[in-house]
């Protein structure tokens, strides 16, 4: 279809932010750090438009099918690191996130997505936000993840005294960690009300809610909801790190075994 074309379009111009954003980290040049950004926001303003003919071929939301979901993950992984730099100012972060947006933005162009006819319950605008705002809530979440081995690395080379390249470019751990409060808050509350809006949407289509994907979210909710809760009592930062780590883990283990085999109402179709 047309968003093939679209599609690699938007994957280069992500390529191309890549490689501004790790010149400007490496060679801590202006111009490249002003540039990334940009290009960063042309490949997303490419891919939404990438999305929409998704959605003309399919007749409907083009996240219902695999290949769709993983193209919006990608362009919401993009967008939401564009609104974590708007509020942080902190360009430092691209080279190791605009990576994850690549891949997710190939693997949607690599996966067949086959037309098909769309059922009751995918269609209207309630289902459509629901799923927005899960994958919104996907994203951040995985941006808290690169964050949180980011502070890691710099907390082990803060620790072994080693001050090289990388640890001059970086943020410092309280910027990390205030990013990483940041992203997870967006995450949370994505989740929070997507849940909610699907739990509407369920009762009007299903017999009953009782449904691994709902249960499985439930819990994630409640792992991200423990972190921001004890980040605030001052739990240090290398244990929010790591139970940031072990919350996204939760999420790739929902976003592909819960909704591949453990699931019969969130399967992709």
């Amino acid at each position: 279809m047309d968003g093939h074309f679209l599609g690699w379009l938007a994957v280069l111009l992500y390529a191309a932010a890549e490689a501004l954003a790790i010149a400007s980290l490496v060679g801590a040049r202006r111009t490249a750090a002003a540039a990334a950004p940009l290009a960063l926001a042309a490949g997303l303003a490419v891919q939404f438009a990438d999305l929409h003919a998704r959605a003309r071929v399919l007749h409907s939301v083009p996240y219902r099918t695999l290949s769709g979901s993983l193209a919006l993950f990608g362009w919401m992984l993009g967008a939401a690191y564009l609104l974590l730099w708007l509020r942080h100012r902190e360009r430092s972060i691209g080279p190791f996130l605009i990576p994850f947006v690549i891949l997710f933005s190939l693997l949607a162009m690599w996966l067949p997505s086959p037309p098909s006819s769309p059922s009751p319950e995918t269609q209207g605008p309630l289902f459509a936000l629901h799923v927005t705002l899960a994958i919104l809530g996907y994203a951040a979440f995985a941006i808290s993840f690169v964050l949180s081995l980011l502070y890691l690395v710099q907390a082990r080379q803060i620790r072994r005294a080693r001050t090289g390249l990388l640890f001059a470019r970086l943020p410092s751990l309280e910027a990390i960690g205030g990013m990483n409060r940041t992203a997870v808050a967006i995450g949370l509350g994505s989740l929070v009300v997507s849940t909610l809006l699907g739990t509407i949407w369920a009762a009007r289509f299903w017999s009953g809610l009782a449904d691994a994907k709902l249960l499985w979210a439930i819990f994630t909710l409640a792992v991200y909801g423990l972190l921001l809760w004890m980040d605030r009592r001052g739990w240090k930062g290398q244990r929010v790190a790591v139970l940031s780590i072990v919350g996204f883990g939760l999420v790739l283990f929902s976003y592909t075994v819960v909704n591949l085999y453990f699931t019969r109402e969130h399967t992709f179709r």
